[in-house]
């Protein structure tokens, strides 16, 4: 699901990377009914997956944004963020929709260690603490991250260095081609620890698993899944 922003917020888009979501069309159905909107805290997708999320209202929707992945997936991304007056980003949930074109045969495939359900289906959940956003942006200048951090520039937001995600996947279509993402992303500076805290000597290492529940706890209580 981001240069000051790029570093830290691009790396919660990069968690995105890692397990985008998917939103190619359906040759079954007309694309007049095929639509993606948002109205007031209420995002609803009419296919690949038909939903409707709502977002807590201290999460602005501010744009979304489309773009073809690396020549091989169609990807749409929608930001909500809760930001201070000079717009620098301490929270944010990223909504991604991705699926593969028509002529890259490839299929999406992740573990599911761990699993939470939402409004009656499973959602793969991963947490990471990411140390510096701006290594991992430039390890793959070209990502899903990358896109979001210039869309969120552009919008005059940015992020701090280090970042906490928590990423919900979930596959759409019995092929595979196509999967749904939503990622929570904080400022770390917002949690009172610093990257450093999380070294193998750091005074967070011996928390990090009670500190990575609490955020899945904190990213569930800021959206409800209608459908």
């Amino acid at each position: 699901m981001r240069v000051h922003f790029l570093s830290a917020w691009t790396v919660v888009c990069i968690g995105l990377l890692l397990s985008v979501v998917s939103f190619a069309q359906s040759v079954s159905k007309p694309e007049a009914k095929q639509t993606r909107r948002v109205k007031g805290q209420i995002l609803t997708s009419t296919y690949l997956p038909p939903v409707r999320l709502k977002f807590d209202k201290a999460f602005k929707h501010i744009g979304s944004q489309k773009f073809t992945l690396f020549e091989r997936a169609q990807a749409e991304q929608y930001y909500f963020v809760d930001a201070d007056k000079q717009q620098r980003i301490k929270r944010m949930y990223i909504v991604q929709f991705e699926g593969y074109l028509p002529n890259t045969n490839a299929t999406y495939d992740y573990p599911a260690t761990k699993t939470v359900e939402l409004a009656g289906q499973s959602y793969i959940v991963e947490a990471q603490v990411v140390p510096s956003v701006s290594v991992v942006l430039k390890q793959n200048p070209q990502s899903d991250a990358a896109r979001a951090v210039l869309f969120l520039e552009g919008k005059g937001y940015r992020g701090g260095e280090s970042v906490l995600f928590q990423r919900f996947v979930r596959l759409v279509d019995e092929a595979k081609r196509n999967e749904f993402i939503l990622l929570y992303i904080e400022d770390l500076s917002s949690t009172g620890f610093t990257a450093a805290d999380f070294a193998k000597d750091g005074r967070a290492f011996s928390q990090k698993d009670k500190i990575l529940q609490e955020l899945l706890n904190r990213a569930l209580k800021g959206f409800t899944v209608l459908n």
